[in-house]
């Protein structure tokens, strides 16, 4: 018998306009996955569409945290007890 585990990390985050919340970002990383999706919910929909530049600027650096974590988990050396 062998213990298997995996590692995943929630990681969530919202996108401000003065103040104002515009869209939230949510994901899950796991070691062992070449690609993170992230999902985008626009919370406020007329502050998004004035401001759609700085959402989407949020989102892609929302992006490449996920994306950070993900390639720590993979540098990481994990142990496994047997």
């Amino acid at each position: 018998m062998a213990l298997s585990t995996t590692q995943s990390i929630s990681l969530s985050g919202v996108s401000t306009i003065n103040g104002a919340q515009a869209a939230t970002f949510s994901t899950v990383v796991s070691k062992g996955l070449s690609y993170t999706s992230v999902s985008m919910q626009i919370t406020d929909q007329d502050l998004y569409e004035k401001n759609k530049i700085e959402v989407r600027k949020d989102r892609d650096d929302f992006q490449a945290v996920a994306d950070n974590l993900s390639d720590s988990l993979e540098s990481s050396s994990a142990t496994s007890a047997e």
